[in-house]
């Protein structure tokens, strides 16, 4: 099976957090992400400037330890941090 040959090398998990720990904004901006939305609307949507959702996005990556908006996601979904 597929799935028996990927393997986890994200944040480690402690509880239903990660250890990185994301702020309360930053998980609204990543249930954005997985939700598909630009960062303009992002922004619009949470009365942000798209700026700011930059640097949100920048960080929920570092704290993840992803490389992409994608990969946050998929990290997020594997560690419980957010439901489908």
């Amino acid at each position: 099976m597929m799935q028996d040959q990927i393997t986890h090398s994200g944040p480690e998990i402690t509880g239903s957090r990660t250890k990185g720990n994301l702020s309360k904004r930053e998980m609204e901006v990543l249930l954005q992400i997985k939700e598909g939305l630009r960062n303009p609307e992002i922004a619009a949507g949470l009365g942000l400037s798209t700026k700011t959702v930059e640097n949100h996005v920048r960080s929920i990556l570092q704290k993840l330890g992803a490389k992409n908006r994608t990969e946050a996601v998929v990290v997020a979904l594997r560690s419980s941090l957010i439901d489908i």
